[in-house]
C-alpha cells in the first residue's frame, strides 16, 4: 500500500493560507451552511481561491 506524502513547503503553504481570519471564517461559514467536514471546507475555500482571477489593470480614464 502506498502512502501519499506532502513536502513541508506544501504544508507551510496550507497554514500560511488558513492563518487568515478570512480564511477561518469561510471554512466555518461552509462548515454550518452546507454541513460538510472542515477538510472539505478547506478545499472549497482552496478551489475558490484559485479560480479567481487577477483583476485586470484599467486605463486611466481621460479627463472631460
Amino acid at each position: 500500500m502506498s502512502r501519499k506524502t506532502t513536502t513541508g513547503l506544501e504544508n507551510r503553504a496550507g497554514e500560511r493560507v488558513f492563518s487568515s481570519p478570512v480564511a477561518l471564517a469561510f471554512v466555518r461559514i461552509v462548515v454550518a451552511r452546507r454541513g460538510v467536514t472542515e477538510i472539505q471546507a478547506r478545499k472549497i475555500y482552496l478551489d475558490y481561491l484559485n479560480r479567481a482571477q487577477p483583476t485586470r489593470k484599467r486605463r486611466p480614464r481621460k479627463a472631460a
